[in-house]
């Protein structure tokens, strides 16, 4: 047996939202606990990463990805309700959670809540909660709240760190062991993604009627309650649309990940639109904080925008795979 000295150092990229630990300062005495907690209990080391570029993640759609699941670097979301908003974030947790499942090797996905633990229930409908809620998600609250020199925090890392490294060598001895996982059929998969063109041509036609509705009803609308009255039903079917579209481009980027496919979509005219519901946001935000009406339906515009945007991200990064499932 390799002595845990010999042993390599196991690699772990901290997902988070930068603006969450301004505020918190969780992330460095986190990464310390559990680099010293790793070692000191496991005898194993680990190396986190706690920037994409310096693990060269720089764009998430390439084969760097791939490497490091196949190389077993562990992925560590550090989850409060900013991180779902954050369409960067998001993109990461959805490549990072396909490439995992298509080598058969989920279990290097290890979610951490700090914040926001009623909304990671199972009747959310947004894909991000449901894969955090699949992966039996850790709390850190009452670690983070009691400090990193209370025995809550020293439990809390000590179990995190042990479980980390269980995970690790269960997918290490997978990886080494087993071929690859079940790879789509060519003409099922060529097939499903001719249908994601039809997809893509769908969401673009409704969230451009969609947009010139709400551009049409807060220049006609005599007032903020009938403005908000209208502008709803708009609002929620972008979002609801945008969901499904999010989890249609989520089962895309697994066959991209699983056979070497050029993909054909091109993003360009949904990410025009997509800039242009952001930009009318932003224009209408001083009517949204004045009045209470108004709140329900941009909330909805908001998480729609948001949903599009990270779905845009994957199909974006995808134009640059140069040589996709490799």
């Amino acid at each position: 047996m390799t002595p845990f000295s010999d042993a390599p150092p196991i690699r772990c990229f901290l997902s988070y939202a930068r603006q969450d630990d301004v505020v918190m300062d969780f992330v460095g005495p986190f990464a310390s606990s559990l680099r010293h907690y790793a070692y000191a209990d496991r005898g194993r080391s680990l190396e986190i990463f706690l920037d994409r570029e310096a693990i060269g993640w720089g764009d998430l759609a390439q084969p760097a990805i791939r490497t490091a699941v196949r190389s077993a670097t562990v992925f560590l979301p550090v989850l409060t309700r900013r991180y779902f908003d954050r369409p960067y974030c998001r993109e990461e947790l959805f490549v990072f959670y396909n490439q995992a499942s298509v080598d058969g090797v989920r279990g290097l996905l290890l979610p951490v809540v700090l914040l926001g633990h009623d909304h990671l229930t199972d009747g959310n409908p947004d894909l991000a909660v449901q894969i955090v809620v699949e992966r039996q998600h850790r709390s850190v609250r009452e670690a983070w709240l009691d400090g990193p020199s209370s025995p809550t925090w020293r439990r809390t890392m000590l179990a995190l760190a042990g479980e980390l490294v269980d995970h690790v060598e269960e997918a290490e001895r997978r990886l080494a062991t087993e071929a690859d996982s079940h790879v789509p059929d060519v003409e099922e998969a060529i097939a499903d993604i001719e249908r994601f063109g039809y997809d893509t041509s769908h969401v673009v036609d409704l969230t451009s009627e969609v947009l010139q509705q709400f551009q049409d009803i807060v220049a006609t609308a005599t007032d903020d309650a009938s403005r908000a009255e209208a502008l709803l039903p708009g609002a929620l079917l972008l979002r609801d649309a945008a969901r499904a579209y999010e989890r249609r481009v989520s089962e895309v980027d697994r066959l991209v990940r699983a056979r070497p496919f050029r993909l054909g979509p091109d993003a360009a005219a949904l990410r025009e639109l997509v800039d242009a519901v952001e930009q009318l946001l932003a224009s209408t935000a001083r009517a949204e904080l004045m009045s209470v009406p108004m709140r329900r339906p941009m909330i909805a515009f908001r998480e729609g925008l948001t949903t599009l945007r990270s779905a845009v991200n994957m199909v974006t990064a995808w134009e640059k795979l140069p040589n996709p499932g490799q």
